[in-house]
């Protein structure tokens, strides 16, 4: 068993923009229950979280760090307890990378929505709810499947929209905060 903090991967195209967000969020709001990194099925190798997202960002009191884009691949999807991707695009990628949907993969308004009325996952504490996460939203989904709704690709998009997507990020990720009780660590 993982004696370790919960590995979570957050998803999105370049890892500029959608997926720094839900990776450094999470991170602060998971703290040491989790060690969250994240990855772009198309990674924007070089470049870094550009100004508008920086921005948005500080409006829910996150500053983001000097941030290098991953190239998503198998072994990243095959280490992870729990990835939570952007867009049905990126579902499809992880798809056909692993031969089928990983059970511990979700989008993350689909995540938010299952787990509006999945069973809490089990555990002591946040690093073992988290370790647990994926299961009880599996069986959410398994009883229940809801639609992967995608997060809008913000890139070169006007301020208004990097800020709703943002907006959206923190909401999903508050969702599964307070479902998984992970804000008492």
């Amino acid at each position: 068993m993982n004696e370790g903090p919960a590995k979570i991967v957050m998803v999105c195209t370049g890892n500029i923009c959608r997926s720094p967000a839900m990776h450094y969020l999470a991170q602060r709001e998971w703290g040491d229950a989790a060690e969250v990194s994240s990855a772009g099925i198309y990674a924007e190798i070089g470049m870094d979280v550009p100004t508008p997202m920086r921005t948005a960002a500080r409006r829910h009191d996150l500053d983001i760090p000097a941030h290098r884009p991953t190239q998503l691949d198998r072994a990243i999807i095959a280490d992870a307890d729990l990835v939570l991707v952007a867009t049905q695009q990126h579902a499809t990628w992880i798809e056909e990378e692993w031969s089928g949907w990983p059970s511990h993969a979700f989008g993350i308004k689909e995540a938010h929505e299952l787990a509006e009325r999945a069973e809490p996952p089990m555990g002591a504490s946040p690093r073992e709810r988290l370790l647990n996460a994926a299961a009880s939203l599996q069986l959410a989904r398994k009883q229940q499947p809801v639609a992967l709704r995608s997060l809008d690709d913000p890139w070169s998009l006007d301020q208004d929209t990097y800020d709703r997507v943002m907006d959206e990020i923190a909401e999903s990720l508050e969702a599964i905060t307070l479902w998984a009780r992970l804000a008492d660590r």
